[in-house]
């Protein structure tokens, strides 16, 4: 059986332990209720690849991001994501061996291979719910040109209110280089 605990590459950057809490609403993220944990990495030449930011969203906070997305950039996103894990499943692989290998679960692409990428799991407690999800700068790319004008412009406004993230991160998720799911 496959260990459920959060694995260290997901713990804060800062603490170098699990969230503890809700990066919007400081909610007590161990307080048995679900949360997200969002990290995105970049890759250097000769490196251990670098986290640019992270952050845990609990439940409430993640669902209210999510409905600030236009309904028509979430079904195409929902669609896309849908479509990748048939296709894993159709390959006869699951997103749990494509996380130990250090994969894009939707791509296969090695994650080292990748200019930057995206982890994310759903967690309760200290505990995975599910196997963590990530995507290659090839696959957020292709979700980045899901979203519509309006929802580009509310992931703006939702990471400029709050994250307060340094000039060349800002430009980075204005530029689409980085998806918040």
């Amino acid at each position: 059986m496959r260990d459920h605990s959060i694995p260290a590459v997901l713990f804060n950057e800062d603490s170098k332990a699990p969230h503890r809490e809700c990066r919007i609403c400081q909610k007590n993220l161990m307080d048995g209720q679900l949360y997200a944990i969002q990290k995105v990495f970049k890759n250097y030449p000769d490196q251990e690849a670098r986290a640019l930011f992270d952050f845990a969203l609990c439940k409430n906070c993640m669902e209210q991001a999510r409905a600030e997305l236009s309904k028509e950039s979430r079904q195409r996103i929902d669609q896309f994501m849908m479509e990748g894990l048939e296709n894993l499943e159709a390959s006869g692989e699951e997103a749990a061996d494509r996380w130990e290998q250090n994969r894009c679960t939707l791509s296969g692409t090695y994650l080292q291979e990748s200019s930057e990428f995206q982890m994310m799991a759903v967690c309760q407690g200290e505990t995975l719910v599910d196997s963590p999800v990530c995507l290659s700068a090839e696959m957020l790319e292709a979700i980045q040109e899901l979203l519509s004008p309006e929802s580009r412009e509310e992931l703006n406004r939702f990471s400029e209110n709050n994250f307060g993230w340094p000039p060349e991160l800002k430009k980075a998720l204005v530029d689409g280089d980085i998806v918040l799911l």
